[in-house]
């Protein structure tokens, strides 16, 4: 029987980066052997003490600045990318990454040997690559109160890789990009820096009412568009979804049945 003395140790933060630091941190202030990082929601096991870490922005922003001097921009981005994917087991993985880091310095990174390190690199890479395809795939439309609103559901949490690149080319632009499945969004004003909006909806029927006239012609043209064009004795289902996967096309407007009459 395992005693108490014997139990695996582990960490737990709210799902937050922030929290998740913060968890870092308390990990790195253990004695070896280092406990386990994992998010709250996860099962506790049999055979485990768990303690659970607060979430303190100042503390957490504090580690990142202290490592990324010690070790630099370039790892501390792929920490942060490994972080917003989809792996269940990433958040483990980046802090026994951060231990070696701290111990060990930046050339850690480059030991893909270690199955540890290669996950996380592996993490990192399912990231960006979600955000790079969604730099253009987000469909922006207008509402009737001059704003631009997309909706999106990646797999991964990319909104914080993908927010400059869109900030960056439509910055006189007032937009909100939504991910719809963690009611998260990225809100944008002319002129200012964005922000990462919690607990962000607008429900479709809503939506659809705040479409703006020209919007909604729009919409309607470009789906006759896209239907119009399309040769038929050319249609490869499976080579569209390869270069726009099946799980994004019901956001895009090109998708919808398009209502053509009267339309020239």
């Amino acid at each position: 029987m395992t005693s108490e003395s014997e139990s695996e140790a582990t960490i737990s933060h709210d799902g937050s980066f922030p929290g998740f630091l913060c968890a870092c941190a308390d990990a790195l202030n253990t004695p070896a052997p280092p406990p386990r990082v994992l998010r709250a929601d996860r099962p506790e096991e049999l055979f485990e003490t768990r303690f659970t870490a607060t979430r303190d922005d100042e503390r957490a922003a504090s580690l990142w600045q202290r490592m990324t001097r010690l070790v630099g921009t370039k790892a501390m981005r792929c920490l942060l990318e490994a972080f917003l994917s989809d792996s269940p087991d990433a958040d483990s993985c980046i802090a026994t990454v951060i231990r070696r880091l701290r111990f060990e310095g930046a050339q850690v990174m480059n030991d893909l040997s270690d199955p540890v390190i290669l996950a996380v690199e592996k993490a990192a890479h399912r990231s960006r690559a979600e955000a790079h395809l969604l730099t253009g795939l987000v469909r922006f439309s207008e509402l009737s109160d001059g704003c631009w609103y997309a909706a999106i559901r990646p797999s991964s949490d990319v909104l914080m890789l993908i927010a400059d690149h869109f900030c960056s080319r439509f910055e006189p632009m007032r937009f909100v990009i939504h991910d719809s499945t963690r009611g998260t969004a990225i809100l944008h004003e002319p002129g200012q820096s964005w922000s990462i909006a919690e607990g962000f909806s607008l429900g479709s029927d809503d939506l659809l009412k705040a479409f703006s006239d020209r919007e909604n012609t729009i919409r309607n043209l470009w789906r006759c568009y896209f239907q119009s064009t399309a040769i038929q004795e050319r249609l490869n289902p499976s080579l569209q979804a390869s270069r726009m996967p099946k799980r994004y096309w019901s956001l895009l407007v090109e998708m919808e049945e398009p209502t053509c009459q009267g339309v020239s």
